[in-house]
């Protein structure tokens, strides 16, 4: 079996981060993203907890819920164009920053009463290391909050996705090599971005296997976000993202 390849640092591509600071969710625009009211639904009270921010990227995430009384909360990310970021707009004295891959990192048992990671998951090689590392790192009663990349979506079958008519009208989206997990390359600001493609099926027993128990998933439409953005009505006909919440007993 070849190696897998060392964890990608696409963020911090010159070109690859010009275009990324351009999204309506980077930096401030985290507050507009379609998926964010359903991933704040899916945390607990983070009042007095100890929280680990895996890909944390810009630090939205990690201000936010040390402003929502976290303890203390540690962003891990490998990026330092995203951490210049987390540490210039998005500091806080309970926060702190480092840089690393998620793959690399390691802490002591029971040292988290909440994980969390925002749409990071699907750039890691190894997810079910991943979540025995996580239900170990967390206390009991623990939780783990994460959004990724949706199967569906990570299984298209072009490099856009979606099938046009001749006209350009939109009659579906396209899916190929489903049960066929692990790496996809597809461009994205820049050719040969990385990503880990995984059934539904290992999504969910991965976290299973390792001792947690999944609590809630959500597929988010995002309703608000699509009432401000009517040109993207087609985002309704496939899931981008999953969401999903689980504790260890």
């Amino acid at each position: 079996m070849p190696d897998a390849p060392p964890p990608q640092n696409v963020y911090d591509d010159p070109e690859f981060f010009a275009g990324y600071s351009t999204m309506e969710r980077f930096g401030a625009g985290w507050v507009e993203a379609g998926e964010r009211p359903d991933f704040l639904r899916l945390l607990p009270d983070a009042s007095g907890l100890r929280v680990l921010d895996l890909g944390c990227g810009a630090g939205q995430l990690a201000r936010h819920l040390a402003e929502a009384g976290a303890a203390d909360v540690i962003g891990v990310d490998i990026s330092e164009r995203m951490l210049e970021v987390a540490r210039s707009q998005f500091a806080h004295p309970r926060v702190s920053y480092r840089r690393d891959a998620i793959e690399a990192v390691d802490y002591p048992d029971a040292r988290f009463e909440l994980v969390v990671s925002s749409l990071a998951f699907h750039y890691v090689e190894d997810y079910a290391t991943l979540a025995r590392s996580i239900a170990r790192w967390l206390a009991p009663g623990g939780r783990l909050v994460f959004s990724t990349e949706h199967p569906l979506y990570t299984a298209r079958g072009s490099e856009e996705g979606w099938v046009r008519g001749a006209d350009g009208t939109t009659l579906g989206w396209l899916i190929d090599g489903y049960a066929e997990e692990g790496l996809r390359e597809h461009r994205w600001f820049v050719d040969g971005v990385r990503r880990y493609h995984r059934t539904f099926e290992t999504l969910v027993n991965a976290l299973l296997d390792a001792g947690l128990t999944v609590e809630r998933v959500i597929e988010p439409v995002g309703e608000a976000w699509l009432a401000k953005h009517p040109e993207a009505e087609d985002e309704r006909r496939r899931p981008m993202f999953l969401l999903v919440g689980a504790r260890k007993h």
